[in-house]
This record gives C-alpha cells, sequence and structure tokens, in this order.
C-alpha cells in the first residue's frame, strides 16, 4: 500500500480497498474453509471404510471357519472390487487361493495370488504371494517360468526365496545350481537367526560337489 500522509488518509485508503475486493477475500474464505472441511470428511470416510474392510474381512475368517466354501467367493470378491487399497483384500484373496489349492483349483489359486502381487496393498504380502505362486506353478511343472517369478527385488525375503529357487532347481535336476541357492539361503537365514532345519535336510540330501 501507498504512503499516505495522514492517518485518516490511510483508514481511507483501506476502506476503498475493502469495498473493491471484499467480494473476493470472502469467496477465497469460503474455498479455504471448504477445504478444509472436504479433508475432514475424506479422512472420516477413510477410516469408516477401514473399519468396514475389518468387519468384513472377520465375516470372511468366520464364513471359512464354518466350511462355507461357496460364500466365501462372493465375499473375496466383494473385497477386491470395494477394498483393494486395505490389506484386508489381500489377506482374503491368500485365504481363498489357499482354499483353492486344497480343492485341487489350481488355476484359480494362481490368480488370487497374481492378484495379491499385482494390486495388493503390503508389499510382504506381495513377496509372500509370489514365492507361494512359484512354488504352486512348479508343482505343476511350470518350472521356468516359476524361477522367471523370482527373478525380482527380493527385500527382506531373500531366504525363502532362495530356498524355493533350489526346490525348483531341484525339479530341473540342475543339482548344483541347485546347492548354491540353498547355501545361500542358509546364509540368509542365518542372518535373520532363523530356523531353517528342513532346509538343512534338503541340502544334506543334495551331498557336496
Amino acid at each position: 500500500m501507498d504512503n499516505y500522509e495522514t492517518e485518516e488518509q490511510q483508514v481511507e485508503a483501506i476502506k476503498k480497498w475493502w469495498s473493491e475486493n471484499y467480494k473476493m477475500m470472502a469467496l477465497l474464505a469460503i474455498v479455504g474453509l471448504g477445504s478444509i472441511v472436504g479433508v475432514q470428511q475424506w479422512k472420516q470416510s477413510q477410516v469408516v471404510k477401514a473399519q468396514t474392510a475389518s468387519i468384513e474381512y472377520d465375516h470372511i475368517l468366520k464364513t471359512v471357519s464354518d466350511g462355507k466354501d461357496e460364500v466365501i467367493t462372493q465375499q473375496v470378491e466383494t473385497m477386491l472390487n470395494d477394498y483393494s487399497d486395505y490389506t484386508y483384500a489381500a489377506l482374503s484373496a491368500m485365504l481363498e487361493a489357499k482354499q483353492m489349492i486344497e480343492a485341487g483349483k489350481l488355476l484359480e489359486a494362481e490368480g488370487k495370488f497374481q492378484w495379491v502381487i499385482t494390486h495388493g496393498a503390503a508389499q510382504n504380502l506381495q513377496h509372500i504371494s509370489r514365492i507361494r505362486l512359484a512354488t504352486l506353478m512348479s508343482a505343476q511343472g511350470k518350472n521356468e517360468e516359476a524361477l522367471k517369478l523370482l527373478d525380482v527385488d527380493q527385500g527382506a525375503f531373500k531366504a525363502g526365496y532362495l530356498e524355493v529357487k533350489g526346490d525348483i532347481l531341484v525339479a530341473l535336476k540342475r543339482v548344483s545350481d541347485a546347492r548354491s541357492a540353498y547355501d545361500q539361503a542358509l546364509e540368509a537365514y542365518a542372518a535373520i537367526g532363523a530356523n531353517a532345519q528342513i532346509l538343512r535336510v534338503k541340502r544334506n540330501d543334495l551331498g557336496n560337489s
């Protein structure tokens, strides 16, 4: 604002500026308040949605414990469609995949694991699903595809990836490579203080080169 000779001139200038700009200031205030309210409403809706996803997952767990296989498919589909951003959706898909494997529906189970890998909200569940999918594919003779599936950044799941890689290499009769994978897996398990007794048995079965 320009310099004015008297206080009265300053007051008059302020009045003039306000009369010319009050509508815009009021609009900005309304927009700002609306943004705050909108953010708060969005946060509240996210809390409600997360709670609903949790309740839906509890229903799925109860359905599984009651042995109602047909109903779980519908419930899981709802989870994947409506709550894909939440960990409960990935957990639901993995739970259904387990049931599908037990029922011999291996291709359908592959699809559920693949959904978690592609859409799962939690990276640890993506890793677990990738390892389980590779194991499932190897059990069906898809060993080369399974190996390619494991060729990713393994993160904290290095030991699990290497163990499954060793299993697949054994199936491919690549014994030397399998030994190497198992040895690396044993080192990775030791680094995190994990018990790898079964892996040691598998490694010992291969002998030394």
